[in-house]
């Protein structure tokens, strides 16, 4: 492919020694029609990426939350901001991290999916950063030892306690803001319990009360949404109690499904 196209598969934007490295030479570079330099050795198209334009522009690679998004990493909330790792504390207009540890995708201004979860971990809320680093292990087979090497430092206790809370049982955010939820209240229970006749159910509270957190949307098709039911049916019909919430619940609408958690647990006490 010629330069241009290379370029247009890059995001739009590269640094000169990318383009070079792929056997551009620099009259092939020049000659890049309706491309210009942003700045001193970087190639960008009108039509480039923003963040990685902007990742480039101050000589960094995207991290964080805006390098999870690229990735497909679980967030319950998306970033507002773009997140860069640089090795200097200039540029405005981002979240700065710090310089990477584990290296960056070949072609792209784009962290490793190992320094993503490391910057995450010390920079997200504890749902966000949690979820992305089970999302790592679980979709990228990111080794749970590589990130804890990187956290020995003692000013990185929090980042190690929310990385061993990634213990792979809870199996999306929405199960994730449960657990937190649940745990910050107090209750005893256990996650990802399979019942005989029932099969395996979210969250149990005190070997009775079961407690699923899905909708519509976090199934497969409908027809695996209408086998939970009637999984759930199942339960009840064993003697089980079965509360169900929607992700927006726990979310939006904690102290009622408190509530009724604990109307549950008062009557049946």
């Amino acid at each position: 492919m010629d330069a241009l196209e290379f370029l247009r598969t890059v995001g739009g934007v590269a640094r000169v020694g990318l383009l070079r490295g792929h056997g551009y030479t620099p009259a092939m570079v020049r000659r890049l029609v309706g491309a210009y330099q942003p700045r001193k050795g970087i190639w960008a198209l009108p039509s480039a990426d923003p963040e990685y334009l902007s990742a480039l522009i101050n000589n960094g690679h995207l991290t964080c939350a805006s390098a999870a998004v690229r990735y497909g990493l679980w967030l319950k909330t998306k970033p507002t901001r773009v997140h860069v790792a640089t090795r200097h504390n200039r540029g405005r207009g981002f979240v700065r991290h710090g310089g990477l540890r584990l290296g960056s995708e070949a072609l792209l201004p784009l962290a490793s999916v190992e320094d993503t979860v490391i910057h995450a971990l010390t920079c997200l809320a504890e749902v966000d950063a949690i979820a992305v680093a089970q999302s790592a292990m679980t979709k990228f087979g990111v080794a749970r030892e590589v990130l804890e090497s990187e956290l020995t430092a003692k000013y990185f206790g929090q980042a190690r306690k929310r990385l061993a809370m990634a213990d792979g049982l809870s199996e999306s955010v929405p199960e994730i803001s449960a657990r937190l939820l649940f745990e910050s209240e107090g209750l005893s229970f256990r996650r990802q319990v399979r019942i005989a006749g029932v099969g395996r159910v979210d969250i149990l509270i005190d070997g009775w009360l079961i407690v699923e957190i899905n909708g519509y949307q976090f199934h497969s098709s409908r027809s695996a949404w209408r086998k939970d039911m009637g999984r759930l049916n199942a339960a009840q019909v064993l003697g089980y109690h079965v509360l169900s919430y929607a992700p927006e619940q726990i979310w939006n609408s904690p102290e009622q499904v408190m509530a009724q958690i604990r109307a549950l647990l008062k009557r049946r006490s």
